[in-house]
């Protein structure tokens, strides 16, 4: 009893812990992407029909945990097809933001983001963030093959897509030897690679 006793402060601490984390974890998001995708008023985006042309109109936001310090004040810039351009400062001056807003991870207070002259609020917010790629500082690798992580990206690419990203990304040097691995994609190929595996199939699957 005299041990259960000691140890009440911390129960109560991680009671109030939890009880924040779950606040946090209920609460709903502005720009739920599932319900989105199913909005059928908004204009879908072929990745291959993007031009590239970013422009960010009289931009104002700041983010929800912090609502009393604009990040972007009233932020104007076009940036052309074809151009490359290098947001410089220091930390907390919006470089981030600015990345956060092109793929609608969150809105604008006010003003508007444009892509090829559209607002992003009326594209698809799936085929959004599949026409624009984000590559983090510090990316996260998920605990399975490189091939599977690459696979987050486009859940539907070929085998030889996956090898060709690799390739583009000069990511060969150091992917372990056989990871990615060519398949033969036609009828007969994948046929024959059944057949070679049929005895693992039966066994995973039954």
């Amino acid at each position: 009893m005299g041990t259960a006793t000691a140890m009440g402060p911390d129960i109560g601490k991680a009671n109030a812990a939890a009880t924040k984390i779950f606040k946090i974890l209920e609460q709903p998001s502005e720009i739920n992407a599932l319900k989105m995708d199913k909005d059928s008023s908004k204009k879908r985006l072929n990745p291959a029909d993007v031009k590239g042309k970013i422009e960010f109109k009289n931009v104002w936001f700041r983010y929800p945990t912090r609502k009393d310090d604009f990040v972007l004040k009233g932020l104007t810039l076009t940036i052309n097809p074809n151009e490359s351009v290098a947001l410089v400062g220091e930390s907390g001056c919006g470089k981030s933001t600015f990345v956060n807003l092109m793929m609608r991870f969150y809105d604008p207070n006010f003003g508007d983001v444009f892509l090829d002259g559209v607002n992003i609020k009326d594209y698809n917010l799936h085929d959004l963030r599949k026409a624009v790629s984000l590559v983090m500082q510090e990316p996260s690798i998920f605990n399975y093959s490189i091939q599977e992580n690459m696979l987050y990206g486009k859940l539907d690419a070929t085998n030889q897509e996956i090898i060709n990203s690799s390739n583009l990304a000069n990511c060969n040097e150091f992917i372990e030897k056989g990871s990615l691995e060519a398949l033969d994609e036609t009828a007969s190929g994948l046929l024959a690679e059944m057949e070679k595996n049929k005895q693992v199939l039966t066994d995973l699957y039954g």
